[in-house]
């Protein structure tokens, strides 16, 4: 393919949504093409190395967008996504790239769309109308008080209108802008592009290999921060069992405590990345860095307990490591109900949790074999998936011609 002018828009309110675009950046750089990366200035710190243009967006209102989703109200207001739609529009304009390819900026829906730039979405299977899985109760306000039975009857009554608040921001933005609504399913908010690139298999929902349920598998699309090892990697003994921690940069880490306290019932070696939080104190089992290049840890590591989030949890997988994920929003969730399923790893709610709960499942996904085992099968099938490969497939079908 004749090299292409490829701007990469990452929407990183969290890391996952820096991660992913940047892996896909450096495939597409070393394939010869034009790439511009666009992110807040928050992600600095990781794009120092980064081998081509770099454009700042305007901050992404992280702190409110963490308040808006564990409160459960829409994530993004009218006047908040019609600013994302004109920064958008003003970058489009001025680089004219061939393709512009999205992680979370759902307003490039609409720029891309007014600016006639082919768009593509980095998004999970489970997010996509194709599938119907069943939507576990997040961790709203009522759970705490109604209890997980009653809150789960209530938000299967309530979910569809749910949706249609969610969307109904984005929906008065697009008429504003003279598209048409997308309807009132939250789904097709998130996945509404010329191709949705699947950052996971089609193993895990059923499926057959090179499936494409309205939009292309990459595989997972595995990232780690370029950071150097913190001084005590050397002291890790690799002939003892290694827990991996790391709870993600979306909030939560007051669930560390219970965590690491179940996590002392079990003879086992602590690796802890909190992401920017606070370090707890470090003794002769734990091990703690406020960021960590997570695959090298998940390399280590015999078990990874994380948010359940797609990006940590495929990290843990295609190195055969099973994943006890601690949900909060929606997302992690949906990915978790798909893992657990098949055997990758248990969830534990974290309105529920306690060391104790912590030392009882931590030590059936360290013992039971069965665990390890699909891990290590499900590694085999995923390596069948080159997420940079694919990507060429998907510019193939997005760009045809020289």
């Amino acid at each position: 393919m004749t090299p292409k002018k490829i701007l990469l828009m990452a929407h990183d309110v969290t890391l996952a949504h820096l991660g992913r675009p940047l892996q896909l950046a450096e495939g597409l750089i070393a394939d010869g093409h034009d790439v511009t990366l666009a992110a807040s200035a928050e992600s600095s710190r990781f794009l120092k190395n980064f081998p081509a243009r770099v454009h700042t967006l305007a901050p992404t209102g992280k702190a409110r967008f963490i308040d808006n989703r564990a409160k459960g109200r829409p994530v993004f207001d009218f006047d908040t996504l019609k600013r994302f739609t004109e920064e958008d529009e003003a970058l489009l304009a001025a680089l004219r790239p061939d393709l512009v390819i999205g992680d979370f900026r759902i307003t490039l829906s609409i720029s891309a769309r007014r600016q006639q730039v082919p768009y593509a979405t980095i998004t999970n299977a489970y997010w996509s109308p194709a599938f119907t899985p069943h939507f576990v109760v997040p961790n709203l306000p009522m759970v705490p008080i109604l209890g997980v039975g009653l809150s789960q009857a209530i938000f299967d009554l309530v979910r569809p209108l749910a949706f249609a608040v969610h969307a109904h921001p984005m929906n008065r933005l697009r008429r504003h802008c003279g598209l048409a609504s997308l309807g009132h399913d939250l789904r097709r908010i998130y996945t509404d592009a010329d191709l949705a690139l699947f950052s996971d298999v089609p193993e895990i929902y059923g499926l057959p290999p090179d499936s494409d349920p309205g939009g292309m598998f990459l595989g997972p699309i595995d990232w780690s921060p370029d950071l150097p090892l913190p001084p005590w990697w050397g002291e890790i003994d690799k002939t003892r069992p290694v827990i991996y921690v790391t709870l993600g940069s979306s909030g939560a880490n007051e669930l560390l405590v219970p965590v690491l306290e179940g996590l002392r019932q079990i003879d086992a070696q602590v690796i802890v990345s909190t992401a920017g939080a606070p370090l707890p104190p470090a003794d002769s089992r734990l091990f703690c860095a406020d960021y960590l290049p997570g695959g090298a840890a998940a390399e280590l590591a015999d078990l990874v307990i994380c948010n359940g989030g797609s990006p940590t949890a495929y990290q843990a997988l295609v190195r055969g490591a099973p994943v006890l994920g601690i949900p909060g929003n929606l997302d992690q969730y949906l990915n978790m109900h798909y893992l657990e399923k098949a055997g990758l790893g248990m969830v534990m709610r974290g309105t529920q949790l306690s060391a104790t709960v912590v030392t009882a499942a931590a030590g059936r996904l360290l013992g039971e074999v069965g665990f390890r085992e699909a891990a290590c099968a499900f590694a085999q099938r995923a390596s069948r998936y080159q997420p940079r490969a694919r990507l060429r497939q998907a510019l193939e079908r997005l760009l045809p011609g020289p």
